[in-house]
């Protein structure tokens, strides 16, 4: 009996790994990996800043390179922006975008024992309206984060998308009184995965995130 049991569960488990694997889990699209070079990001605004490709950093998805953004605080919004589509592109397929960032610890905190409030934006048509829009606090954690942002709902959408823009502010509310520097890598989209194929291997596998995720509101 004991056989039978371990026979069906092994067959069991063969049938869900076939279906999330066949149709559960299609790739990420990655949009920005920085593997060797900025890929079309810049400074773009605010009271001073740069950006430098930085080899020797890397999200654990993408540990091949990564792009390093120096804000200049005290000053109000800094941004930087990656024209990332030559035309623009509807990108409202995948219902998620997803970026990883790390802080460098030595930043300074703003007021609120934060490192400054961040937008991450989408430039959308060829005038580059700002479009899809959402924000957060970069809390105060060491290491790799993850960031999502919905592509579309809410009269939001990512469907004429030309660029996309981060910005941190640093004052006046924040009082930033020095340099924050961060890291960005590894911009993707993400499909929605089937329902039966994520269900049946987090049933079985018990999936677990070994970053922390943040969702931007």
């Amino acid at each position: 009996m004991n056989c039978r049991k371990n026979s069906k569960m092994s067959l069991l488990l063969a049938a869900l790994l076939t279906v999330g694997l066949s149709c559960g889990f299609a790739s990420a699209q990655v949009i920005n990996d920085f593997d060797s070079d900025l890929e079309s990001w810049r400074f773009d605004f605010g009271a001073g800043g740069s950006i430098v490709h930085d080899p020797t950093e890397g999200s654990p998805g993408n540990p091949s390179g990564a792009a390093m953004l120096t804000f200049d605080f005290p000053g109000g919004g800094i941004a930087f922006t990656g024209d990332v589509f030559g035309s623009e592109t509807d990108l409202t397929g995948a219902p998620t975008l997803l970026f990883d960032l790390k802080v460098d610890p030595s930043s300074a905190l703003d007021a609120f024992g934060n490192y400054g409030f961040m937008q991450f934006v989408s430039r959308e048509t060829d005038s580059y309206s700002w479009g899809n829009q959402a924000g957060t606090s970069i809390p105060a954690v060491s290491g790799w984060q993850t960031f999502s942002l919905a592509t579309s709902g809410d009269g939001l959408g990512m469907s004429a998308t030309r660029a996309f823009t981060l910005q941190v502010y640093g004052g006046p509310s924040q009082n930033i009184p020095g340099d924050v520097i961060l890291w960005i890598d590894n911009i993707r989209l993400v499909p929605e995965p089937s329902t039966l194929g994520l269900a049946g291997l987090l049933a079985v596998v018990g999936l677990a995130s070994s970053r922390r995720k943040n969702r931007l509101v």
